[in-house]
Parts: C-alpha cells; structure tokens; sequence
C-alpha cells in the first residue's frame, strides 16, 4: 500500500496492493502525476488547497492551487501526523496515510522552502478496512507481514460473530418476555385475556372516556346450570363447554372489542366504539341463541344458557371503574331472577336496572 513520489508529485514507484486497488496496469501509474489518481481531502471529503506560504511564490500556469499537484504542495503535508486521500475514479474510497520526504531542506511553517527529494507515502484503509477488502477482493498476501491489516479483520470477525450472538440472545429474550406476558395475561383454558388483561383494558378505556376521547360499554355473561354439567358429567366436560363458549363470544363480537374470563363461568365483554342499547341488544341476542344451541360432549347433552348484564359508560357522570363492576354484576343478577337466558341493563342503583329483554338474534352484527 505504498506510493513513491518524485519531487515532482510524479509518481515512481506502487505497491502491489494499492496497485491492485487502483485497478490499472503498472505501466499506466508509474510516471503519472499523482493528482492523476489521489485528491487530498478532510475527513468529510473538502477539497485542500495550498497554503499561503505556497501561492505567494508560485509560478504555476493555470493551477488550481489543489494540494497534491505539485511536489511542493503535497511536501507541505509532511508535517502532519496523518494524510486523508480520496481515489478520483472511486471517490467513495477514502484511504489514510503517513507522508515522509526522503531529502530536502527542513520543513518552516508547515512548507518546504524549496523543491524537495523523492516522497513516500504508506496508506491503509482505516476504519473500512472490512468493506474494502471484500470490495477489492483482497487477501492475506496483499498485506505485508508487519501489516496488522489482517489481525484488525480477524478482531472484527469475531466481533460480528459476538455480535451476532447478542442479537440471537435478545430475540429469544424478547421472544420469552412476551410469551411469558401474554401468559400473565391469557387464560390458560381458553386462551381469552383474563382478569388482569380485563382490569387493564378498562383502565385505559375509562381513562379515554374520561377525557372525552372515546365511551364504551361492558356486557357480563354469566352461565347458567353450568355447575350441573360439572356434577353430573365431570369437569373435562365442563372445560368443553367452557372452550366452546369462549370461541362463540370470539366469533359474535366486532374486532376491537375484547372478551375475558373473569374466573368459573363468568365471561365480561368490553365493547369499544360507544355502542348504542340496540346493538348491544343486538350482539346480546345473538350470544344467548349461541349459548342456548346443543353442546355434544361424548354422546352427552350439555345444556346451558346465558344471563346476560350490561352497563355503558356514557350514562355515568363519575366514571369509577368499581361502581362499573358492580353495577354490571346488579344487572346480571337481575337477568336470573327475571328467569335467566335474557339482557338486563343497569347504571347505578340496583333499582335502576332495566327489565329490557335482548333483541331478537336474526339482527345484523
């Protein structure tokens, strides 16, 4: 990776490497000027011109006063530790190196007072050493053996390799998080949101309906005789019905709305969007037609139905997330006593509660 300079800027000597970045013949480099192939630059790529001292005493003929045309403006650069270059026909390759003049006078303010000897640069590719070994397809024997070109690929290969490690364990450590939230959060048996996804769900949603963004409603199901499937066909019955109840709620409400298993045989429907009291009687309907059709466990009936509460929060002036509970439990009971199998509404005391029967299930959804 080194280049041989004239006093001249000419270029005498190259490497076999660099020559191999260069990407043309020996023959075409050697004796070309070496603003040919190179432009020095800043680190960002601004062109550097002379300094002062230079171009007070040039007498160059239609120069651009660009460092690097001349022998005596690229040896003004010897003072300095490191030298950055851009290739002219690649000027996305930046390469960095270390400048030495073989003769001439001393070096006063940063230039040479006079036409120095031969220069030589030795350059490395720096911090893209990776990149550019794979994009000039370059192997151990195009480095020298006191060149660390090769420990610094190998360190970062192992690096990428650790790397690689890190993100593989932290997808499977983000995987496991979430798999162990969703547990938190789900009923086992019915894979639904349970009490804890539910108490959360409704924070949120009593929060937006407090600020005016959003209203919403809660509907309660409670199953009814599902404690004599319990008794009288056992407990894996039980569960079927339980599984087959909960992927009927699943499939009756909309996409936003959200069903939970509270615990037993109870089930609570937060619906979103600020239903009206006929859609809910709507979707209330159609859920206790649902609950009410033949369940088959091994040959065996499994008959239940469904009393059905609700409570919407737009007829609340204090919403409290305890007065909704209980307010839509008062409107459940009241739907068994009023002989199971049907809707009852409430908001506030139990009196309140509406004898509203739900509507009839051919309804749209």
């Amino acid at each position: 990776m080194f280049l041989w300079l004239d006093e001249r800027a000419c270029i005498l000597g190259v490497g076999r490497t660099l020559r191999k970045v260069l990407g043309v013949p020996e023959a075409q480099i050697v004796g070309a000027p070496f603003s040919r192939f190179f432009s020095v630059a800043r680190r960002g790529g601004a062109v550097r011109m002379c300094p002062k001292e230079l171009r007070s005493s040039c007498g160059a003929v239609d120069c651009d006063r660009q460092i690097g045309r001349c022998g005596r403006s690229l040896g003004a650069m010897t003072a300095e530790e490191m030298l950055h270059v851009t290739l002219r026909m690649r000027p996305q390759v930046s390469l960095r190196g270390a400048l030495v003049s073989h003769a001439g006078p001393p070096i006063q303010g940063g230039a040479p007072t006079q036409a120095g000897g031969d220069m030589l640069l030795n350059f490395s590719f720096g911090i893209h050493l990776r990149e550019l070994v794979a994009e000039f397809d370059l192997t151990e024997h195009d480095f020298s053996a006191a060149d660390l070109a090769m420990e610094m690929l190998y360190l970062q290969e192992a690096k990428s390799l650790v790397l690689e490690e890190l993100r593989a364990l932290t997808g499977r450590l983000d995987q496991a998080r979430k798999a162990a939230e969703d547990q938190a959060l789900s009923d086992p048996l019915t894979k639904l949101a349970n009490r804890r996804a539910m108490a959360q769900a409704l924070a949120r949603a009593v929060d937006h309906a407090t600020n005016g963004l959003a209203n919403f409603a809660l509907l309660q199901v409670d199953l009814d005789h599902f404690k004599t499937i319990n008794d009288t066909q056992g407990h894996a019955a039980g569960d079927f019905v339980l599984q087959l109840v909960a992927r009927n709620l699943c499939e009756s409400v909309r996409g936003g709305d959200l069903v939970a298993r509270m615990g037993g045989d109870e089930f609570l429907v937060l619906l979103r969007g600020n239903p009206s009291r006929a859609e809910i009687g709507t979707l209330a309907a159609r859920i206790i037609e649902q609950l009410k059709a033949p369940k088959w466990y091994r040959g065996q009936e499994c008959l239940v139905s469904g009393s059905l509460g609700a409570v919407s929060s737009r007829d609340y002036e204090n919403l409290e997330i305890e007065a909704l509970q209980n307010d839509v439990d008062r409107a459940t009971y009241a739907a068994k006593t009023a002989g199971r199998g049907c809707l009852r509404f409430g908001s506030g005391p139990v009196e309140n509660v509406e004898d509203e029967p739900a509507t009839s299930p051919g309804a749209a959804r």
